[in-house]
């Protein structure tokens, strides 16, 4: 039986053109995992930095950045991804990256070292070998062109500098940051200047992406759209399928209340080749969510990642015949 290949959606954009917030809305929808490539590369830059690897300044540290000595160091950066959608965690060495990459300084660096082919090929590695398990949605500069150019579903965002300025400043000051109007909108001119001009992987859309100008939309609007780009492909939202005896449905609250007195249930998927797989489990139901214990890797996370639609059957009103021997 042929094996399905993950399914991969792109999105690409220069910096604060809103990328971060509608990847991981679709990365969510779609149920399933959110690749944030500029977090790599501020990760990388970070533990470059700290490594003593400054790029562009001296001859010695230029020849430090592309020599023997740059590729131990990138050797050393194992990224992994874990979890699904907006819970989806981007792991380096096995620790979830923080939001110490967030800073500007580290947006600096990141853009610098982009430009440095070793660099590149690290990242991309990485990241092509996370979309060969994962269906993931990929956010970045060279996602469409160079990381995934066969990816089934490919978006580029733009709007104008200002507007990026003013909407990244919001959020540093949602994250408790100062903010400089004028000195970032300077910044994201000269990021997109970098970015526009290197001579590896310059940030342009593909020839087959839908662009989506975001200057004079609402994230609703551009969500949308991005939403028909992807039903498109056929990968879109699937339909549940239609209860036939309609007489015995349930309503949201009936069922809250059904699941709230039950005692365990069966969680059924089913993996890339359709083959089923149900397992019993326990679980609390939490602010009208279902939570059951699971590791952070293995069939059932594998599956839901493959295809959200899942079928989960409670249980309830046991009756144990063995009470001292045995558990229901």
């Amino acid at each position: 039986m042929k094996t399905a290949s993950p399914f991969i959606v792109t999105i690409d954009g220069p910096a604060g053109v809103g990328k971060s917030t509608l990847a991981k809305r679709l990365a969510a929808a779609l149920g399933i995992a959110y690749l944030d490539t500029g977090a790599m590369f501020r990760t990388l830059a970070l533990h470059l930095s700290e490594n003593g690897c400054q790029v562009g300044k001296t001859a010695e540290e230029k020849s430090f950045a592309s020599g023997p000595a740059l590729d131990k160091l990138l050797s050393g950066c194992v990224f992994a991804l874990r979890g699904a959608g907006v819970e989806t965690e981007l792991l380096c060495n096995g620790v979830v990256v923080g939001d110490e990459i967030r800073s500007e300084e580290a947006g600096i660096m990141a853009a610098k070292i982009a430009g440095l082919q070793q660099v590149r090929n690290h990242l991309k590695a990485a990241q092509q070998n996370m979309g060969s398990t994962h269906s993931l949605v990929a956010e970045g500069r060279d996602m469409g062109t160079v990381v995934f150019p066969s990816a089934p579903c490919k978006i580029f965002l733009e709007a104008e500098p200002e507007i990026r300025a003013k909407r990244r400043c919001l959020q540093l000051k949602e994250m408790g940051q100062p903010c400089d109007l004028a000195g970032l909108t300077e910044q994201i001119c000269l990021r997109d200047e970098q970015d526009r001009n290197r001579a590896i992987a310059p940030l342009r859309p593909a020839g087959d992406a839908i662009i989506v100008d975001t200057s004079n939309l609402d994230v609703d609007a551009v969500f949308a759209a991005i939403m028909r780009a992807v039903d498109g492909t056929g990968h879109g939202s699937p339909p549940a399928h239609a209860v036939r005896r309609k007489d015995r449905t349930l309503s949201h609250e009936e069922s809250l209340e059904l699941l709230a007195r039950c005692e365990y249930g069966m969680l059924a998927t089913a993996d890339k080749d359709g083959w089923p797989y149900a397992v019993p489990l326990s679980y609390v139901l939490m602010d009208n969510a279902l939570y059951f214990h699971c590791a952070f890797t293995g069939h059932k996370l594998d599956n839901i990642a493959w295809d959200n639609r899942v079928c989960f059957t409670a249980v309830g009103a046991t009756q144990s015949e063995y009470a001292n021997d045995f558990s229901t």
